[in-house]
């Protein structure tokens, strides 16, 4: 008796089993890297890889990873919980951000490296870097009561060290890492790279 022949929906999707396996396992690398810098000051790779989950696995995928990693990354981070507000605006910024990865995964720009690929991933890098320590930065100060522009103003340096990170993890280290991971994902795990 010939084996059942696979349908189109189960060659071309990945099942919510995989799905479920690739969030968890793709999570925990991006809540043990983002570990691995803590200590140095707005000096991280969470952002870069939360956004690399997108790029290579998808909208559905890069949505709830971003979510997971940040929910549990802030909330048993070594120095602390995150305030209630001030963690609402981290899981909407990393789920954002994952969803983000995966609405460009579409694009030419995961399939070679070139500078045009370096700048756009430099300036989203920066964009959300700016954009979330801004709002991040309002919440916390809201949240203890603190006048929010002498707080801004005394983080003024940590947030340049911040956007330049991000320019540099972004527009440097992502490139590398879509290109040659995405093609052994395709060569080796064809459904779990299918995003959607």
């Amino acid at each position: 008796m010939e084996n059942p022949t696979p349908t189109s929906n189960t060659t071309k999707h990945p099942s919510d089993a995989l799905r479920i396996a690739t969030i968890g396992m793709y999570a925990a690398s991006c809540i043990g890297a983002g570990y691995m810098f803590t200590i140095i000051p707005n000096v991280e790779i969470f952002s870069m890889l939360v956004f690399l989950g997108g790029l290579l696995f998808g909208r559905v995928v890069g949505l709830l990873n971003g979510f997971i990693a940040a929910l549990i990354y802030f909330l048993f981070n070594i120095f602390g919980a995150s305030p209630p507000m001030l963690l609402g605006v981290q899981l909407a910024a990393y789920t954002l951000l994952g969803l983000m990865g995966g609405v460009m995964r579409p694009t030419r720009l995961r399939r070679s490296i070139s500078p045009a690929s370096q700048a756009v991933f430099a300036i989203i890098g920066a964009a959300f870097s700016f954009a979330y320590t801004f709002v991040a930065d309002v919440s916390f100060a809201l949240s203890l009561g603190m006048n929010f522009v002498a707080w801004f103003l005394q983080g003024l340096v940590f947030t340049i060290i911040s956007i330049v990170c991000n320019v540099l993890t972004f527009g440097f280290l992502l490139p590398l890492l879509v290109v040659s991971l995405d093609k052994h994902l395709q060569r080796m795990f064809p459904l779990a790279s299918a995003g959607v």
